[in-house]
């Protein structure tokens, strides 16, 4: 491991020692903070300072986690009993802030759901975000490209447009990527409704070739979902690296 991911893992390993004492973590925290609870609550950084909260993970003693260096932006994934946390971790000068923490857990009841779609346009052709920059624009055109992949079923343009290391996880799914082409294959051959959930709302915090975006989708029938995803650039191209997805315990059940 070298050096700054040594800094990193010792600064990621105190924070989660403080955070399971219940001591101050103020200083670890992004001012643009987005911390996302099992039950799919959005805390931002004042209002995680008080009430303190804690992980479902503890201290993770005995919990090896899996990290990936993207230099200015850092992930941090550790698991349990069908327990799941993500840590983005972004560089400003010489510090470490935590900027997304997102929890899944697959031990609660499915949300309810129906039908599919076979085609809609959000999030395959429009969204509701304007990028704000050539980097967004570049990577909402990759996503909106692979999303247009997954309503096609379309597994080899999909697998164009993920990183080689991607893993999704949600409550009923940990796939990686081998994984999801299998699925879309098997879509394919069933010609199943699998237009993806429409976006309702994003945020994007860009850094040299990397993007990392939370936000809320809908899905056609059921719950809303907060997402956490973060894209890579490699070779030109803008890859999906990650992706948690964690359903609204407390939202309506809507039908688009």
């Amino acid at each position: 491991m070298n050096q700054p991911q040594n800094v990193l893992q010792n600064a990621d390993r105190l924070f989660v020692s403080a955070l399971a004492a219940g001591q101050p973590i103020a200083g670890w925290l992004d001012e643009d903070l987005v911390w996302v609870d099992f039950q799919g609550h959005v805390f931002d950084k004042r209002r995680m300072i008080a009430p303190r909260h804690t992980s479902p993970l503890g201290d993770e003693a005995g919990l090896k986690p899996t990290l990936h260096d993207y230099g200015d932006v850092v992930t941090v994934a550790v698991e349990r009993d069908k327990v799941f946390v993500l840590r983005i971790w972004a560089k400003h000068a010489n510090d470490w802030r935590l900027l997304v923490w997102h929890e899944v857990s697959q031990n609660l009841p499915h949300a309810p759901a129906g039908p599919g779609r076979k085609d809609w346009d959000n999030p395959c052709r429009t969204i509701p975000y304007a990028p704000k920059t050539a980097d967004e624009r570049d990577v909402i055109a990759s996503w909106q490209a692979l999303e247009t992949a997954v309503m096609e079923h379309d597994a080899e343009k999909w697998a164009r447009h993920v990183a080689d290391e991607f893993v999704v996880v949600g409550a009923a799914r940990r796939h990686r990527k081998a994984d999801r082409k299998a699925v879309l294959e098997e879509q394919k051959r069933t010609n199943a409704n699998s237009a993806p959930s429409p976006l309702v709302s994003a945020q994007l915090f860009g850094f040299k070739d990397v993007m990392v975006m939370t936000c809320q989708h809908q899905p056609f029938t059921g719950k809303a979902a907060q997402v956490s995803r973060v894209f890579v650039k490699r070779g030109g191209a803008w890859l999906m690296a990650v992706s948690y997805q964690t359903t609204e315990q407390d939202a309506a059940v809507k039908s688009i």
